[in-house]
């Protein structure tokens, strides 16, 4: 039973983080001046390597998110070259979620150190302050992303 209460958890929690990523990548993609205007606030990119990573990591977080949630619903079970593909695909998407979290906490403790105060720019809450609140979202998204990926 208890297994069964992981499988479900693991499967609910993957399709929120992946469903989670999916809408702050589809703002920032629909809000690509602000995105971009929110990513120089924090005085670490030239206006090239804004513009840059104001194209590109929505793209990323939609994908990772779209991959995470669409493994947590398909059916489990069969020991097929493409149960593992999707297995994998599911992983690899885990890790880079995994990975742009922990730069997200990096930078946000960055900005607060620095004494910045910007909006996080994170797709879900434009206006939102870089702060001990969006800092711990990052912190709760990063672990249950750790979580889940350790799980595998």
């Amino acid at each position: 039973m208890a297994s069964l209460v992981t499988v479900w958890t693991s499967r609910l929690l993957s399709l929120g983080l992946g469903g989670l990523f999916i809408f702050a990548g589809l703002q920032k993609h629909l809000s690509p001046y602000e995105f971009t205007e929110a990513i120089l606030a924090y005085e670490l990119l030239s206006e090239s390597g804004a513009a840059l990573t104001a194209a590109f990591l929505p793209w990323v977080e939609i994908i990772a998110g779209a991959v995470l949630a669409v493994e947590a619903v398909l059916p489990r079970g069969s020991a097929s070259k493409l149960h593992a593909l999707r297995a994998a695909l599911g992983r690899g998407a885990l890790l880079l979620l995994v990975l742009l979290t922990a730069l997200f906490v990096v930078l946000l403790l960055i900005t607060m150190a620095r004494g910045l105060k910007i909006a996080c720019g994170c797709g879900l809450f434009f206006q939102r302050l870089v702060g001990p609140a969006a800092l711990a979202e990052d912190v709760a998204l990063l672990a249950v992303a750790a979580w889940l990926y350790r799980r595998g």
